[in-house]
């Protein structure tokens, strides 16, 4: 490896402690399954600025929503075992929160839009009263008060009529209206940290437009951290400030936005980037990686994506994970091989 790399503090990097809102160091989850425990999410660091959008993409199963679950608090504690040397919300060590101090931070400090909101929203209370309810929990507010800030907050997210839509189930709302309502309780206390676990899934391309919109805009009047969960490069490019590349629980790659597009130091990286249809050629063949991600408790010795890389060598398939490194200060990869090539952006 170049001195360069060696050298370089990695995780202290990837933090910029000074600066962030949130800071993940060293993050592990493991669940049990029926063979014992197994690590599904394995030394995760990253830092998330003020104002800042942090995307995070791989293949489902790659541990992008396991990571945040576990940030938030919501993995479930008998399946799932949680540690981390450093797990912050600005003055909030989340490590050393009980359960129901944890329920004090969620609202005002860290939120989260799920991915399906028809599954998220109760369908026993109106949506009015799922917005109302976090008010009077973390605000101490009265019930017309709650009401009046939750029609508010209706009518900000663009849900038309929100004065009778408040009295409305969430059957009676469309999905982009439903995932509207998400975006309006997880803003309710205005938190420093938003988690959006791909919102725009299941939404047509007009309306994911829309959300896009919604949640930048929203961003820039509040000055919330928000970390972007896909697996859409498209919608990586059009919203996120930087990003991380997670492949079998691990950070493969983070880079700023126009790095990863330009100049991939990862080979997992350079095949996603490969799958994107490209707008200047519509009917360009698209790309694929071959094979599978490895099983939960079945990881392969040495890189874990070695089984799927077109530029595997003999080193990379024994031995540990490779170590994150950092060919420049700001663009870190898990690639033996990173100095050594020349990879394909998007360019």
């Amino acid at each position: 490896m170049t001195g360069a790399a060696e050298h370089v503090p990695v995780g202290q990097t990837l933090l910029r402690a000074q600066e962030n809102t949130l800071e993940v160091e060293d993050l592990v989850v493991e669940v049990l399954t029926e063979h014992g425990w197994a690590t599904v999410v394995d030394g995760v660091t990253f830092g998330v600025a003020r104002g800042e959008t942090l995307g995070i993409v791989g293949e489902s199963g790659s541990g992008k929503s396991v990571t945040c679950l576990a940030v938030a608090g919501l993995m479930p504690p008998r399946q799932t075992r949680v540690r981390a040397t450093t797990l912050r919300v600005l003055d909030h060590d989340l490590t050393a929160l009980t359960s129901r101090e944890m329920d004090d931070v969620r609202g005002p400090n860290i939120a989260m839009i799920f991915q399906e909101p028809m599954t998220s929203l109760n369908p026993a209370f109106t949506v009015g009263d799922q917005i109302a309810e976090v008010l009077r929990r973390h605000e101490g507010l009265s019930r017309k008060e709650s009401k009046a800030r939750a029609i508010a907050l209706l009518e900000r997210v663009g849900v038309p009529n929100p004065a009778r839509r408040f009295g409305q189930y969430p059957f009676e709302f469309s999905g982009g209206m439903r995932q509207r309502v998400m975006i309006a309780i997880a803003l309710a206390c205005s938190p420093d940290v938003i988690i959006a676990d791909e919102p725009t899934t299941a939404l047509d391309v007009t309306v994911q437009a829309q959300i896009l919109e919604l949640l930048k805009e929203l961003q820039r009047e509040h000055g919330m951290s928000v970390i972007f969960i896909t697996h859409d490069l498209g919608v990586v490019a059009d919203v996120c400030d930087r990003v991380l590349v997670m492949y079998a629980g691990q950070i493969v790659e983070s880079a700023p936005l126009d790095d990863l597009f330009e100049h991939p130091a990862h080979p997992y990286a350079e095949g996603l980037l490969a799958a994107m249809p490209r707008m200047d050629d519509p009917f360009a063949a698209l790309s694929s990686i071959p094979g599978q991600p490895p099983r939960v408790g079945a990881m392969p010795e040495g890189c874990r994506f070695h089984p799927r890389c077109a530029y595997a060598q003999d080193r990379c398939r024994t031995g540990a994970p490779p170590p994150l490194e950092l060919p420049v200060p700001t663009h870190a990869t898990r690639c033996l091989r990173h100095p050594e090539l020349t990879l394909r952006g998007t360019t």
